[in-house]
């Protein structure tokens, strides 16, 4: 009796073949999306961080081209451990008070250390105190750095015609803005 084996099944080699071939097209095709959801995440944070900046930097353009140094120049503060935790000066850029105003720039950060703020305050030109009106402009910022043009290098601090304002943005990355600065 003579039996074939034609038509019944698949070969050993056959299916080993097609396991193979499908593996690879599961290694292609996991590739591919996998490229796709990277680009995606990262237009997603660029346009995240896009739109954080721009009406911050035009907030900051604002108020920095518009200083009156005929009430004092710029001035700021450190924390203890030597971090900048202020900038302060008088602008034209008012939104609460008529005419030229004290406008200082801090960092909020909750007492848990989860969230920061950049925030605005806006004080009365002759006020004596340091309590204004505080507007949170950005809970993008963890922190900022300042720096002045001096001898050709950015010297930390505040002075001279360009002011190079560097922001600590969340997931540690650093924007520097640089403003000229009325005189």
């Amino acid at each position: 009796m003579n039996s074939t084996r034609r038509g019944k099944g698949f070969t050993l080699i056959e299916l080993l073949l097609a396991v193979a071939i499908s593996a690879f097209l599961l290694t292609v095709t996991y590739t591919f999306f996998s490229a796709v959801e990277r680009t995606g995440k990262a237009a997603l944070e660029n346009s995240r961080i896009q739109s954080t900046v721009t009406p911050l930097f035009y907030l900051l353009q604002r108020d920095i081209e518009s200083i009156n140094r005929g009430y004092g120049g710029i001035t700021y503060g450190k924390d203890p451990n030597g971090k900048l935790s202020w900038i302060e000066f008088y602008t034209e850029n008012c939104y609460y008070f008529p005419g030229i105003c004290r406008v200082r720039y801090w960092t909020y950060k909750s007492e848990e250390g989860k969230e920061s703020w950049l925030i605005r305050t806006e004080l009365r030109l002759n006020s004596t105190t340091n309590t204004g009106i505080d507007a949170p402009v950005s809970s993008a910022v963890t922190g900022f750095k300042v720096y002045h043009l001096s001898g050709g290098d950015w010297v930390e601090g505040a002075g001279g015609k360009l002011l190079k304002i560097v922001i600590e943005m969340k997931g540690g990355k650093e924007l520097p803005l640089i403003f000229v600065v009325r005189t």
